[in-house]
């Protein structure tokens, strides 16, 4: 009797360490990466909800030419706004997605 209960209590085991796992790889990745392409910007991101609402700021600096800078989001939808000199007017209402870790490319 004690033969078969040492293999039913690891088998067990397994598939309950199995689900625990599988519950985390299910979880949706809501990072994303700012990257200056052509020149010094300055951005200013925010999260937004299904109605393009802005919420919580998730980002704002400067970024280098030819630098990336990684952010994280609460919902995976963002809008930002950028500008490439500290006198610039900022051009925004920019929409994205920020899943699985995407690049967003600004001036």
């Amino acid at each position: 009797m004690k033969r078969l209960s040492l293999p039913i209590l690891a088998v067990f085991s397994v598939l309950i360490a199995g689900l625990f796992l599988f519950s985390d790889a299910a979880a949706e990745d809501l990072t994303c990466k700012f990257k200056a392409d052509s020149g010094d910007v300055h951005v200013f991101a925010w999260d937004e909800d299904d109605e393009r609402e802005r919420m919580d700021s998730v980002f704002e600096g400067w970024i280098k030419a030819g630098q990336e800078v990684q952010i994280s989001s609460k919902t995976g939808l963002i809008t930002y706004n950028y500008r490439e000199r500290a006198t610039d007017r900022t051009y925004g209402d920019n929409h994205a997605t920020c899943k699985n870790g995407n690049t967003i490319r600004v001036p």
